[in-house]
């Protein structure tokens, strides 16, 4: 599947609700068993919030475990976020991970991650990747866009949810969630999305449209610039498969502004 050609564009009401790059590596157990303090000491000025996360194991396992007499494991997850809280730096064993919120254009994202990862490879010295995954979350809310007048069968592509496109089905459709896993050039993605309902204080509950792509790669893959070509090669595809999804009254509604690719 060869998604079109598009000038590239930041819109100015940004749809962007989340954005996550993960690293997975084989696992280090030291970050397991010491506490991060080298790491935290190189990265406090960026993230000074600090702390400490075991994950949950479902019930029917701690059972199983039980049982049989053998000891519960469950991973740390060392959590590091900035003051305003819009930006969140995780490591376990076995991954590497940077969240935001705040999301304004990759060249800015890529360089938070290459610090905070430069900085990991001194300490910890993975020998090798071998999961890259960048995930993009946009949500579509109609009443921040002034489009509440428009129908979904307006915003949405008919390629991507043709039951918006039918006249008599989509008066009916109360609820929507589609599952694609598509390849894009050499690019594997899962892409989650459909209609959610959006609840925010001091406002009625309103129904939005949710793109979740999760663009991904599992082979073994060196320290080197192939981790940053592959997620180059990722966000092109996301910025296409988007366009590829909305109409152009969505695009537009959106406000989009030319990128200069000489500044960051």
């Amino acid at each position: 599947m060869n998604l079109p050609e598009l000038e590239r564009v930041i819109y100015e009401r940004n749809p962007l609700v989340e954005v996550v790059c993960q690293l997975r590596f084989p696992p280090i157990l030291k970050i397991s068993h010491q506490e991060p303090v080298e790491f935290q000491d190189k990265i406090r000025l960026q993230y000074p919030l600090f702390e400490i996360t075991q994950s949950q194991v479902p019930s029917e396992i701690v059972k199983v475990v039980q049982q049989f007499g053998l000891p519960l494991q469950s991973d740390i997850a060392y959590s590091f976020r900035s003051e305003d809280q819009k930006w969140h730096l995780s490591i376990t064993k076995d991954f590497i991970a940077l969240t935001t919120s705040k999301y304004e254009r990759y060249e800015q994202f890529k360089q938070r991650l290459k610090e905070a990862v430069e900085i990991f490879e001194k300490i910890y010295e993975p020998s090798f990747y071998t999961r890259v995954g960048l995930r993009y979350q946009d949500l579509i809310i109609r009443s921040n866009l002034e489009l509440e007048d428009k129908n979904w069968s307006d915003l949405i592509a008919k390629h991507i949810a043709s039951e918006l496109h039918d006249s008599e089905l989509s008066s009916l459709i109360q609820t929507l969630s589609k599952n694609m896993v598509l390849k894009t050039e050499d690019v594997q993605v899962i892409l989650n999305h459909g209609l959610v309902t959006v609840k925010e204080p001091h406002k009625e509950d309103e129904v939005a449209y949710l793109f979740d792509a999760d663009f991904y790669i599992e082979q073994k893959i060196k320290r080197d610039g192939n981790v940053w070509n592959v997620l180059d090669q990722f966000n092109k595809s996301a910025r296409k498969l988007f366009r590829w999804s909305i109409t152009d009254t969505l695009h537009k509604a959106m406000q989009p502004q030319r990128v200069d690719e000489t500044k960051v």
